[in-house]
């Protein structure tokens, strides 16, 4: 074969695989079974209803803490799953997180180096495919956890910066610092989107000074990068960020309002310390804990191997280019030199801030997408023999997939039948239901629910992970009391079925009585049966 025909065969190939991945991860996503995480019952799915319908200030707190979250992400989501059938809709959204693959398979063919166009093309498509195989990828296929949607930002990021870096390196400044600037705009725009995703823009941003460049070139890299991570901020939370600031005294209220002390927020960080490791020795190794105790990072089990191999590798490997040098031995490394340098190190840095600030695994999926070619990387920079490196790698990859058990957050069979519907809830009907007020309590995720109501009836959540009757310290108490004594309609409370009792107890502590015989249950198709039950205001006598 000519090499004329087999780089043609290479882009052929190629251009298929840009087009048909993220389809063929759509048709994978209805195979998993319908989204009912608690997460979607909690927030993700009124959110998004509360941002259409002109309902963000009117409801208080009903999915509980996160009503405070960017609804951005939800919108679309609730726009498919509210007007499509669930499996139409479901094979959209796993459509949308197939792109990763196309962006996967992108960044790769920019990084392999040496054979034939078709075989690194192949290579590329196979480290892809593994890249949205992982544990915790496809436990979030079709999910509305919003991880694997975020990445396509970050992937993005390495797309632009992988695809230009001879130029960034060597080429004129100013269009090297145009491009570091877009891919700043990518990474930025996740990061506004969902916050988290903060661990991604500063590993990015802090590797262009490893590249091989001179050390001024590679501070003004890093720069124009993190000017366009602002804009990029701005774009995906600007809107969000302001509304927050203008109503509550902090951009990204109610966390680290130790800082920006909003008088409606408790004066704590606010940050879930509950998947923190025990122990700084723990927290030094934690992969090696994780990868067995799924759930010291997560809430569901599941097995991926993948990070705990770069955590081995990836030290292993810079000793093992220090050692190389040493002895005046040069590597033919597997991968470019600086898009190996940019990208582990880049990882290594999302790593440990993840380590230091979140220890939640689902955050470091679109690390584990990555993971595949880094491991090619890891071992390229091994000082092995070229075909014992390649060998070791594909051993390595094969051991990392073919023993993955993915996580599932909860998921049900797609609904058949004349209501094919993403959420359905049968409620009872509610006399006068335009002065309604329904008090919600309890701590489960019951949100969902809401848009099924007659649009006019108002929400306030009374006892949430956010706030309770009797809260000390928290302003926004004052504001939901005021809500309540100054409402004159009726009252209906709405709990789980096992939370009624302590839902009547929150209830009383704002001078309502519940009536427990007088309680209609709402049957929905995502969870448990809910209580909506009549409230009155107490009496003096």
């Amino acid at each position: 074969m000519s090499t004329l025909d087999d780089d043609r065969r290479a882009r052929l190939a190629g251009r298929a695989f840009l087009l048909l991945a993220p389809l063929a991860y759509g048709l994978l996503t209805l195979a998993f079974g319908m989204d009912a995480n608690w997460d979607l019952r909690n927030y993700h799915w009124y959110n998004g209803y509360a941002m259409l319908t002109g309902r963000i200030g009117r409801d208080l707190l009903p999915a509980q803490m996160p009503t405070f979250y960017s609804p951005l992400l939800d919108v679309p989501f609730y726009l498919l799953a509210s007007h499509l059938p669930a499996r139409v809709a479901g094979f959209i959204w796993g459509t949308v997180q197939g792109v990763n693959l196309s962006l996967l398979f992108l960044l790769a063919s920019s990084c392999l180096r040496n054979g034939p166009a078709l075989q690194r093309t192949l290579i590329a498509m196979a480290l892809a495919v593994m890249g949205g195989l992982g544990g915790g990828t496809l436990g979030l296929i079709g999910t509305t956890f919003q991880d694997n949607v975020v990445s396509l930002g970050v992937l993005g990021a390495l797309v632009v910066v992988a695809r230009g870096l001879p130029g960034i390196l060597d080429g004129r400044a100013l269009p090297a610092f145009g491009r570091v600037a877009a891919a700043g705009l990518f990474a930025g725009a996740a990061m506004g989107l969902k916050n988290p995703t903060v661990i991604y823009a500063v590993g990015l941003c802090l590797a262009f000074l490893a590249l091989p460049a001179a050390p001024w070139r590679r501070l003004w890299l890093a720069f124009f990068f993190g000017i366009g991570v602002l804009g990029g901020l701005a774009l995906g939370g600007g809107v969000w960020m302001a509304h927050l600031w203008h109503d509550y005294g902090n951009p990204v209220f109610p966390h680290m309002n130790h800082i920006f002390k909003s008088p409606f927020a408790a004066l704590s960080d606010y940050v879930n310390v509950g998947f923190f490791p025990p122990s700084l020795l723990a927290r030094l190794f934690f992969p090696f804990v994780f990868t067995v105790s799924p759930l010291t990072v997560g809430e569901v089990p599941w097995f991926d191997l993948r990070v705990l191999a770069l955590f081995v590798l990836v030290p292993v490997g810079f000793v093992g280019v220090l050692a190389g040098r040493s002895l005046g031995k040069r590597n033919d490394w597997l991968t470019e030199g600086p898009a190996t340098r940019y990208l582990l190190v880049a990882l290594t840095v999302t790593y440990a801030l993840w380590v230091v600030m979140f220890c939640i695994y689902r955050y470091l999926v679109p690390l584990e997408m990555l993971a595949p070619l880094a491991l090619v990387m890891a071992v390229g920079l091994l000082p092995l023999a070229h075909r014992l490196r390649i060998g070791l790698a594909v051993a390595l990859l094969a051991l990392v997939q073919l023993t993955v058990q993915p996580a599932d957050w909860g998921r049900i069979p797609w609904p058949t039948g004349a209501d094919q519907r993403w959420v359905t809830a049968e409620v009872p009907p509610i006399e006068d239901a335009d002065d309604t007020m329904v008090l919600m309590a309890g701590y489960w995720a019951i949100a969902h629910v809401i848009p099924s109501f007659p649009p006019r009836t108002t929400f306030v959540r009374i006892q949430s992970n956010f706030l309770q009757p009797d809260s000390v310290g928290n302003g926004y108490l004052a504001i939901l009391k005021d809500k309540v004594a100054a409402h004159r309609g009726p009252f209906l409370m709405l709990s789980t079925v096992p939370d009624t009792a302590g839902a009547a107890k929150a209830a009383a502590l704002m001078g309502l009585r519940l009536d427990p015989q007088r309680c209609r249950v709402i049957p929905n198709n995502l969870g448990e049966p809910l209580n909506l039950c009549t409230v009155s205001r107490e009496t003096v006598e």
